[in-house]
């Protein structure tokens, strides 16, 4: 059975916007995968209060989880909104278009947030994100699988985003576990 955009538009709810919202960030550029979709949802929900009260995140395999997320994304797959290529997440044309229809549900701060949070995180690695999520949010590293793989090599990690220009010299430092200038020498050699 086919379904018309006003007929999906009314059924979206706030999280499929944020979900919608991320995917068109940043001309429409795809995520790279679950570990970065969930990652930036995070954040999202860190930031947007009624976003974090839909997806309750939890410690996990990868750090923070959110299963109504997850469940959301799949729902958006199943009615076109969404692609999963190459796992890659893209937004079709027809969820740019029910984005269009759909009632605003963010301000423009929180839509500038969403497109801050994926312009930060699209181009990370996966070990680069993981630094930066479970160094930050360390209450969502008991279940992690790789914590201790991520660590291991937190100071290469931490020189590369700041070699980046991602983050700042002190959140680099911080992310690697060293005083400032302890890290500027590592870096610079």
């Amino acid at each position: 059975m086919e379904f018309s955009i006003k007929d999906i538009v009314e059924d979206l709810t706030d999280l499929d916007l944020a979900i919608l919202q991320l995917l068109h960030a940043g001309n429409d550029d795809p995520l790279k995968g679950r570990v970065a979709f969930q990652k930036e949802m995070f954040l999202i929900a860190d930031y947007i209060k009624k976003i974090r009260e839909k997806t309750e995140f939890i410690p996990h395999t990868f750090g923070p989880y959110s299963e109504a997320a997850e469940n959301e994304m799949g729902n958006l797959k199943s009615l076109g909104l969404v692609k999963e290529q190459g796992h890659k997440y893209h937004i079709t044309p027809t969820g740019i278009a029910a984005l269009s229809e759909a009632k605003p549900a963010f301000t423009d701060e929180e839509i500038e947030a969403i497109q801050d949070y994926k312009e930060f995180l699209n181009d990370l690695s996966r070990d680069e994100i993981l630094l930066f999520v479970y160094v930050s949010y360390p209450d969502f590293i008991e279940e992690s699988a790789v914590y201790e793989q991520v660590i291991r090599k937190r100071i290469p990690t931490a020189t590369s985003l700041f070699k980046k220009g991602k983050i700042s010299l002190e959140k680099a430092a911080f992310l690697a576990g060293l005083p400032v200038e302890k890290f500027l020498d590592r870096a610079r050699g």
